[in-house]
């Protein structure tokens, strides 16, 4: 488990995995921490993407932009340059599930949690709108 993942997002996240490689015919590999993302999605044997999954609380129209760490977005430009693979960001709001490239449009700047006692980090923030819709459930 990640540093701040609990149970319940962790067993979230498995389950969005899990409805995504049944919907595409994937099979899904959990990827050791060193790689920063999730997972990588293979057809038979042949590698076809790399995936990050977050599960948000609230609707995706709750803010313009779903904001993940910039350490993730260098590592999946980092994959994608070694590997010639996509880096998918899939997000989980209450209302709708939707996917995006690590290399689409981006702002980067400065955030601080609110629900933690850290440093102000960088992060990446795709607009939603940017975001293609996924019907998993």
């Amino acid at each position: 488990m990640m540093l701040y993942e609990t149970e319940e997002n962790k067993n979230a996240e498995d389950k969005l995995r899990t409805a995504l490689g049944d919907a595409y015919g994937y099979n899904m590999v959990a990827l050791p921490i060193k790689y920063s993302l999730d997972c990588i999605a293979y057809k038979g044997k042949e590698a076809k993407a790399f995936f990050e999954f977050k599960c948000r609380t609230v609707a995706s129209t709750e803010y313009d932009t779903a904001l993940v760490n910039l350490h993730k977005v260098i590592a999946a430009a980092n994959i994608t340059k070694a590997t010639g693979l996509k880096c998918w960001l899939v997000v989980q709001w209450t209302d709708m599930v939707g996917f995006i490239d690590f290399q689409a449009d981006k702002e980067i700047g400065m955030s601080k949690r609110r629900d933690r006692n850290e440093a102000a980090d960088l992060f990446a923030y795709y607009p939603v709108s940017g975001f293609k819709s996924l019907s998993l459930y």
